[in-house]
């Protein structure tokens, strides 16, 4: 039996809580006078270390990096880049591993076999890991300025 597949429509109000709330976790591992170039080491475990950099501050935004560090012999390589929106107090992933610029939707199937809903699921990644970070984490702020 076939049956006719239904596009993917993005649910907005879901999508905003959920940048909502990685916004509200990221916040915490910010200190409240950020400057560019500071940093904060994420230790989860012996073997993983997380560094959020900020990499730029704009008047309503700010980015960050999230990367891994000690990573020569792992698989894979978590790594975001996340913009914050002071305005609407939302967090954004803008690119993650090798993907950047995620659409609301993707056709599919797909030419780079993404998920026709990878924006959100890009996000719940995200989230994911802040709630890691949350149970699992120990914080060392540092002013690593470059």
């Amino acid at each position: 039996m076939w049956f006719k597949r239904t596009k993917y429509v993005p649910a907005l109000p879901d999508f905003l809580a959920l940048c909502e709330r990685n916004y509200a976790q990221l916040n915490r591992y910010l200190a409240t006078d950020t400057q560019s170039g500071q940093s904060t080491d994420i230790q989860i475990n012996p073997q993983h270390c997380y560094r959020l950099s900020v990499t730029d501050i704009a008047r309503f935004t700010t980015t960050l990096r999230i990367e891994l560090l000690q990573a020569e012999h792992a698989l894979f390589r978590p790594g975001f880049v996340v913009r914050l929106y002071h305005d609407a107090q939302l967090a954004e992933v803008l690119s993650c591993q090798h993907i950047q610029r995620f659409k609301a939707r993707y056709d599919y199937p797909n030419t780079e076999m993404l998920l026709p809903d990878e924006k959100r699921q890009i996000n719940l990644l995200l989230r994911d890991w802040l709630k890691l970070c949350s149970a699992q984490g120990y914080v060392n702020r540092e002013l690593a300025f470059s």
